[in-house]
């Protein structure tokens, strides 16, 4: 186990139950920054870290001293479909519910935030469902705390996910993205644009959510 004696080292270990709301402060951080009020920041954090693990089949984290500074999950394909991890469905189903009362009140914005990520769920779904090569698995996160960026703790991330994928044996994976991802990290390990959809029902004012892949 890491001390804080020993600040520098970063481990990198399986998502434990514990982790939850500090993966969920970093999806915080990470994508409702602009957002108002931390219990709303709060609120759509955990709704990205419950989402993502109900897509999951490996979780890991990145901790720092006695701090997670970093998460990435991943799930794998069978037969077209994403295979979920039920036991995270009802949490999910949870957090949903008050996350919906806190964007009507926030506005448009704070509802994108939400209904972008239910988006992009759908999106994966029906790429899943079309068979492609790069739909053998899902990367479902790959998120860094802002205070620890630029130490290669992403990289190290995705090579872990990676390897994961490569042992299932799968012939690629993708993941999805929108306009406040980073974007030139995912073309840096690889991954290559595939798809580009503008919102529901290609409503180009409810924001753009990218597709990307990789061969492996």
């Amino acid at each position: 186990m890491p001390t804080d004696t020993n600040r520098s080292e970063v481990v990198y270990r399986p998502f434990a139950d514990d982790d939850f709301d500090s993966v969920a402060r970093i999806c915080a951080r990470t994508w409702a920054s602009d957002v108002e009020g931390v219990y709303d920041r709060i609120t759509f954090g955990r709704v990205f870290t419950a989402g993502s693990l109900r897509r999951s089949q490996f979780s890991i984290v990145a901790q720092r001293g006695l701090k997670v500074v970093g998460a990435c999950f991943g799930g794998f394909t069978k037969d077209g479909a994403i295979q979920k991890d039920e036991r995270w469905d009802e949490r999910f189903e949870e957090l949903m519910g008050p996350a919906r009362k806190r964007a009507k009140i926030g506005g448009p914005n704070v509802e994108e935030l939400l209904f972008s990520r239910l988006r992009m769920y759908t999106t994966a779904d029906v790429f899943i469902s079309r068979g492609y090569s790069n739909a053998d698995a899902e990367l479902n996160l790959c998120v860094v705390d802002p205070s620890a960026r630029g130490n290669g703790i992403g990289s190290a991330l995705l090579e872990e996910a990676v390897m994961r994928f490569c042992e299932h044996n799968c012939r690629g994976f993708f993941t999805m993205m929108t306009k406040d991802s980073d974007c030139e990290f995912s073309e840096r390990n690889g991954l290559r644009l595939i798809q580009e959809k503008r919102g529901i029902y290609g409503d180009p004012n409810a924001g753009v959510i990218y597709l990307y892949g990789r061969r492996l």
